[in-house]
């Protein structure tokens, strides 16, 4: 049986909570916290469900200087620490802009990160998919929501849709689109862009592979921390 949400800490009762942990502890709370409820049937949930809950339990205890939000790819690849300041990683398998929307101006309030890394779009570009304005404007809302934080925006990585059927409903043109708005939004307001490259190493066209992760990581570091 999944607990009642109505016995879990109210958002002061967590506040005072991380106020009494040590700032070196609250990681390894949050993760002991996130182990415990699933032991109590968290465990039972999606997978989506589970990984948006540890990013908000991460978000409440933790004091990372970075925040990093975005789908799968920056779920498997974004890294611990970025320009020597650790890093939360929220980002969320399957998770689209509407999604980020959703969350991540709470996760952002309660961690108070100095640097955000938005890495965000591809799921967005399966068909059907949104207009590119009405993609843009959301993007826009999103980083408008994370107002005062240093932006790092990253570039969709190319697909291959030759490797798997999902990857087949990418629309690759509305993502060179979307990394146009991307590069657009950030000379709007100031944010950094980390360029897509031309391809990407993937285990199905879409995921990276180790090296890929490595790879994505070396691009968002070489821009983030000039």
């Amino acid at each position: 049986m999944i607990p009642s949400t109505a016995n879990l800490p109210s958002a002061r009762a967590w506040e005072r909570l991380a106020g009494l942990v040590p700032r070196r502890l609250r990681v390894l709370l949050a993760v002991l916290l996130t182990a415990g409820l699933v032991a109590l049937g968290i465990g039972q949930l999606p997978q989506r469900t589970r990984v948006a809950f540890a990013a908000e339990v991460g978000a409440r205890l933790a004091s990372s200087p970075v925040l990093a939000i975005g789908d799968s790819i920056a779920y498997q690849a974004a890294p611990r620490t970025l320009c020597g300041e650790e890093v939360l990683n929220a980002a969320v398998p399957g998770d689209r802009i509407s999604d980020l929307l959703e969350r991540a101006p709470a996760l952002a309030a309660h961690l108070k990160p100095a640097r955000v890394v938005v890495a965000v779009g591809v799921n967005d570009s399966a068909l059907p998919h949104p207009s590119i304005a009405d993609w843009k404007a959301s993007y826009r809302a999103l980083l408008g929501a994370l107002a005062g934080a240093e932006l790092v925006l990253v570039e969709i990585n190319p697909v291959d849709a030759s490797r798997s059927p999902y990857v087949e409903r990418l629309d690759a043109g509305f993502i060179a689109e979307q990394n146009a708005a991307i590069r657009e939004l950030a000379a709007e307001t100031g944010a950094v862009v980390v360029p897509a490259p031309r391809a990407a190493a993937t285990n199905d066209g879409l995921h990276p592979t180790r090296a890929g992760a490595v790879l994505w990581r070396a691009r968002l570091s070489a821009a983030a921390c000039r």
